[in-house]
């Protein structure tokens, strides 16, 4: 599947950072963020692969060069690479803050387990409906320290994953450079 996009922008910066100066909100082509963020925005919701993107940008014929073109790939490809390599830094340490909460889990499960076995019997509290409190509430608490983990790894990992295919496609992505149509 191939996403396709046209952006007009009246400069080559407007891709990577948005200018509210110059931003105008009766332009219908206006973007109001910059050029990444509205094309990552698009490009999240595909599940496990991003998609072929097609990307058209428009300038004003005084801002394109011979190079402007080669200079846009580049730019676009040298900040994807930065996002990459954050999006990679926030993975690991998703994963080792994930791992850490797992561990401290476990730590909780299993003094849970010999502190329901030692002191929720008859013979260390008397009291069946205390004894029955006792036991919900160190089942909450344990419940509390898995869903940490449990949460992470099952599904907050998903949007970190989605952002990285979106990077990946558009640090390959096909880039043309067209002066914007006169109006």
């Amino acid at each position: 599947m191939t996403q396709e996009f046209d952006l007009y922008v009246d400069d080559p910066r407007e891709l990577f950072v948005f200018h509210p100066q110059t931003y105008d909100p009766f332009d219908e082509n206006a973007l109001g963020e910059p050029g990444l963020d509205y094309m990552v925005a698009r490009m999240i919701g595909f599940w496990f692969t991003a998609p072929n993107v097609r990307t058209r940008v428009y300038l004003p014929p005084e801002k394109l060069a011979a190079d402007t073109e080669a200079r846009m790939r580049r730019a676009m490809r040298s900040w994807c690479e930065d996002l990459l390599v954050a999006n990679q830094r926030e993975r690991a340490e998703f994963l080792v803050n994930g791992s850490i909460f797992l561990v401290v889990a476990i730590v909780v499960l299993i003094v849970n387990w010999f502190v329901q076995n030692e002191i929720i019997t008859p013979q260390r509290v008397p009291d069946d409906t205390l004894r029955s409190a006792f036991s919900y509430g160190l089942d909450v608490v344990v419940w509390v320290a898995l869903w940490a983990p449990i949460s992470a790894f099952l599904l907050e990992w998903f949007p970190l994953f989605r952002r990285h295919q979106a990077y990946k496609a558009l640090r390959d992505m096909h880039l043309t450079v067209h002066p914007q149509p006169r109006v």
